[in-house]
């Protein structure tokens, strides 16, 4: 495959269609090389510069560099050919022109008036010849995607975005096993922990209009996300289908979000109502948890097999506070030398709580006890906001450097994942199917409408929804 590069470094590149082989073909006399076609029968190279306005010709390695059309172009695009004649757009002109293919000669205008004229191809049996490769058996015996190559055997096979391929060189597993979840402004994103590049995939849902927190449920496969504009909580599966509307009744400003995997319940805050709320997974058996002494809740936790919920409050007496998941036995963990407590994350393996503070610009961390209360991260960090954490790394979004970037929760060695991404909000970091724990709702719900786990100390209790905790 061959391709053209208008940035800083203008030059025409080309490399095995597996991307193997890379190589820069030309890189001088270059400027905004647009338009870009293969006569192959002649085994030549063709581009258009609409900059220096030319159309020059190479062999397929970029030797024996030749002019075609020189001087008189005004601002060609596309370009393409057949027999002996080339086509192109132009822009300026608004116009498809033709010309000789070696010579340049019987220059004219074909089409006229034309708006915007973009790509520009002709369709022909010499044009798209056929011939045999080794992807047309049995697609080269690879499970998904078989990509021919100039080096012997010819092929590789690969697999889609964020997929690793199994050590036989031919199937790739079922998906990636650890992904990060970013929740933007008007979309969602799911980016493959599993594979050094960290490319993002958008997720193909509808109507999202100020996506602010997500997480996600690794027995069915949902993501959950509270949506500040349209003042809705939702779902959709991973591959972003079958998108569902759960809450949208007394909902003001859905913020923090949290998913009880284990008993099956979804805890949200809202800085709107000022409440933490609790529903299951659906939807139904709706019940409020905490209505009194919240002023900006935003940041909310689970820790299912213990019983508790953590949350941030950025008010005018910033605190993260703790509480049973059924909102008893409340108490403050920390509420000194706090200003904007954005992120919040739990080791569960380590009993850690770590936080990220948008004010004071740290990371921090302390017991699950408010013990030993430790400063991660304090450099370069002007405006956190999502905050998650996986095995060994902190994940966290930052508004103003407009990156998402990770830090060892021991080390403390720093990477970005993603660098100049806008509207950047909430981050959820997770296995896809593995799940950590349990607890006595993990079976058959504890026999009611709502059941929450307590502190191992109180056995596992079903909470009616009609009654008061």
């Amino acid at each position: 495959m061959y391709w053209t590069d208008w940035g800083e470094t203008p030059r025409i590149e080309r490399a095995g269609m597996d991307s193997s082989m890379r190589k820069i073909i030309v890189d001088s006399d270059i400027y905004w090389p647009n338009g870009l076609t293969i006569d192959l029968d002649e085994q030549k190279l063709y581009w258009a510069d609409a900059k220096l306005s030319f159309i020059h010709r190479a062999n397929l390695d970029g030797s024996f560099r030749q002019k075609v059309v020189e001087g008189s172009l005004t601002h060609p695009f596309a370009l393409t050919l057949s027999g002996d004649t080339l086509y192109w757009t132009d822009w300026q002109t608004r116009s498809i022109h033709a010309c000789n293919k070696r010579t340049g000669e019987k220059r004219r205008e074909i089409l006229s008036a034309l708006y915007s004229p973009m790509d520009i191809q002709v369709l022909s049996p010499e044009r798209q010849p056929y011939f045999h490769t080794p992807c047309e058996d049995n697609n080269g015996g690879c499970s998904h995607l078989c990509l021919l190559s100039p080096r012997d055997p010819f092929y590789s096979c690969a697999c889609p975005t964020g997929v690793q391929l199994e050590d036989d060189g031919r199937t790739c597993k079922a998906g990636a096993e650890e992904v990060l979840l970013l929740a933007r402004r008007t979309d969602l994103r799911r980016i493959s922990l599993d594979m050094p590049d960290f490319t993002d995939i958008i997720l193909q849902i509808d109507n999202i209009r100020h996506a602010i927190a997500i997480d996600y449920d690794p027995v069915e496969g949902y993501i959950y996300w509270t949506d500040d504009d349209v003042r809705a909580i939702r779902r959709a599966y991973l591959d972003g289908t079958g998108a569902q509307t759960l809450v949208t009744t007394e909902i003001n400003h859905p913020d923090g979000i949290a998913v009880d995997w284990v008993a099956r319940n979804l805890y949200w805050t809202d800085t709107g109502t000022d409440r933490i709320e609790v529903t299951r997974l659906n939807g139904t058996s709706r019940k409020i948890l905490i209505s009194e002494n919240l002023d900006e809740p935003r940041a909310i936790v689970l820790n299912p097999v213990m019983g508790y919920m953590y949350w941030t409050d950025w008010g005018e007496s910033p605190k993260i506070e703790c509480a049973y998941l059924d909102g008893s036995e409340r108490r403050v963990l920390v509420n000194t030398s706090l200003g904007w407590p954005n992120g919040l994350a739990l080791d569960l393996e380590k009993n850690k709580l770590y936080w990220g503070d948008a004010k004071t610009d740290k990371i921090e961390v302390i017991n699950i006890d408010g013990t030993m209360r430790k400063t991660l991260l304090e450099d370069k960090l002007p405006h956190i906001f999502g905050f998650t954490l996986l095995g060994d790394y902190i994940y966290w979004t930052d508004w103003q450097r407009r990156s998402i970037e990770r830090v060892h929760k021991v080390k403390a060695s720093r990477d970005i994942i993603i660098d100049q991404l806008p509207d950047l909000m909430g981050l959820k970091a997770t296995s896809v199917t593995k799940v950590f724990g349990t607890n006595s709702c993990a079976e058959n719900n504890g026999g009611a409408a709502i059941c929450v786990s307590l502190h191992p100390r109180r056995p596992g209790v079903p909470v009616p929804l009609a009654l008061s905790c």
